[in-house]
């Protein structure tokens, strides 16, 4: 296994920036997500670690080799795409064995190493079916056992998991993080799921138009996101502009709010515009007898294990606000119409620039 350095990576189409010199360095056996929107350059820097696309500027350094111009085969990496590129006329076993062919290792070593895979992705059964014999869940894992049989330094994942249905996609998103700490191999994992790259990552890497916005372990990129872009990317419905006062978080529908010390994202400038970023799940409601804003009840949308209130203060401003659903021990659930009472902690919510 491998530690994996991007120095300063830049990937030029024409006139096009698609990769705006990324920097990150990928400690030995961990795995890293870079999430981010269709576009945001994640599948290319990706590539480019692969050998797929060729570096305009900077380095690729893997376990201490520079590896920037070499080809994909003298890279010693696992790639496993989007769509699995099984070979459809090949069996299981063909298919994984097919890496290993190419890399002239003898039958015996072959049988014995495709056997090994098969087990470890739990399809040693299945190893004489056809690709259009098996199920998505198990094509994907066909796809990673082919990935993982030579024995690579590095496993590339593009979007594995975006052609599954959800129920595949939460057993796929287990056992790729199983394996992957199993067998401590670094691991770089392409999504543009904020639930895939939370779940299964020891560091995530948000990025945007070619750049990195954010780095840092899953609690912190989703609890303290770092800019507009990164709060809304990773689910926060409520950003709500306004002024740092000395006093608080005035917002620009009137309200004074408080804000804990450190709740300024690094590198926001102050004063300044600043959108004050506080979680649905974050957001208490009461009745209407109770401190807070005032406020009322606009919808009420059932999500199963939770319930979503659009919740329209008596200032117009509109807020949205999670609660348990009484099926996981919530409390009854509340009316459109009904009054109440809003309000959050102030190390709740975090302030990015607007």
């Amino acid at each position: 296994m491998s530690d994996v350095i991007l120095q300063s990576i830049v990937k030029r189409y024409e006139h096009m920036l698609a990769v705006d010199h990324v920097s990150l360095n990928i400690a030995e056996g961990e795995l890293v997500a870079l999430l981010g929107p269709s576009g945001c350059g994640k599948t290319t820097t990706l590539r480019m670690v692969g050998g797929f696309v060729p570096v305009s500027e900077g380095r690729i350094i893997v376990g201490g080799r520079d590896v920037t111009g070499l080809p994909p085969h003298k890279r010693n990496m696992g790639f496993g795409f989007q769509n699995y590129a099984l070979f459809p006329h090949m069996s299981v076993a063909q298919n994984v064995a097919f890496g290993l062919e190419m890399r002239k290792v003898t039958k015996a070593d072959i049988a014995r190493k495709v056997q090994l895979a098969l087990e470890r992705v739990r399809l040693a059964h299945l190893a004489e079916r056809l690709p259009k014999q098996l199920s998505g869940g198990q094509q994907q894992r066909v796809a990673l056992a082919r990935a993982l049989v030579i024995e690579p330094d590095v496993l590339l994942l593009d979007e594995p998991l975006s052609n599954l249905d959800a129920q595949l996609r939460q057993e796929m998103k287990l056992e790729i993080r199983q394996i992957q700490q199993s067998l401590g191999i670094t691991t770089i994992f392409v999504t543009h799921d904020q639930d895939e790259a939370l779940s299964v990552a020891d560091r995530v890497v948000v990025m945007r138009a070619g750049r990195i916005e954010q780095e840092g372990t899953p609690d912190q990129v989703f609890a303290t996101p770092r800019s507009h872009f990164v709060a809304e990317f990773m689910g926060v419905t409520n950003l709500l502009p306004g002024r740092r006062e000395a006093d608080g978080f005035r917002l620009a529908s009137g309200e004074m709010v408080g804000v804990a010390p450190g709740s300024v994202a690094p590198g926001t400038a102050e004063p300044g515009e600043l959108a004050l970023a506080v979680r649905p799940e974050r957001i208490d409601l009461r009745g209407p007898d109770g401190e807070g804003m005032a406020a009322q009840i606009d919808l009420a949308t059932y999500r199963g294990l939770v319930i979503d209130y659009r919740v329209k203060a008596a200032s117009g401003l509109t807020l949205i606000a999670r609660c348990p659903a009484p099926a996981v021990g919530g409390p009854p659930p509340l009316r459109a119409g009904e009054a109440v009472r809003l309000s959050w902690r102030p190390e709740a919510a975090v302030l990015v620039p607007l």
